[in-house]
């Protein structure tokens, strides 16, 4: 398999190496080849005929977020604070109280780069339990 080698910001690494820590992945370059394949799956790659092509790409998506966190008033805190910063975008938010859990579905229609600071900041909330989240065109 090629080797390809990037150079990132450090929020962007901190993020990566969370996910790695979570044992959400195995390592750092299973985390990279799935976020390749996942843009892949949403945006007709053989129509970008350049970098120009991508940044040009503004277009709303539709992300499904879950949630789990332990009932916690301080955790909860945390979220809201996130969750008032973007509220013109979150459509829908469900809490489903689950033994000492909380599970929270969030509906988010944002254009790729809020919902992309959303899902960094979401996931940068260390006490969170269990993070998924799927976005649709």
């Amino acid at each position: 398999m090629p080797i390809v080698s990037f150079s990132i910001n450090k929020s962007l690494l901190e993020f990566i190496d969370k996910l790695v820590s979570k044992n959400q992945y195995d390592n750092k370059s299973k985390i990279i080849r799935d976020a390749l394949l996942r843009l892949m799956s949403t945006m007709d790659i053989a129509s970008i005929e350049s970098i120009g092509d991508i940044k040009s790409i503004d277009k709303t998506l539709i992300g499904n977020i879950v949630i789990v966190i332990q009932n916690d008033p301080l955790i909860l805190k945390k979220l809201n604070k996130i969750e008032n910063k973007y509220k013109e975008q979150i459509v829908s938010k469900d809490q489903h109280f689950q033994g000492e859990n909380i599970v929270i579905f969030i509906i988010i229609e944002a254009k790729i780069d809020i919902l992309q600071n959303f899902v960094v900041e979401v996931n940068g909330v260390e006490e969170i339990k269990n993070f998924r989240y799927l976005i649709m065109k």
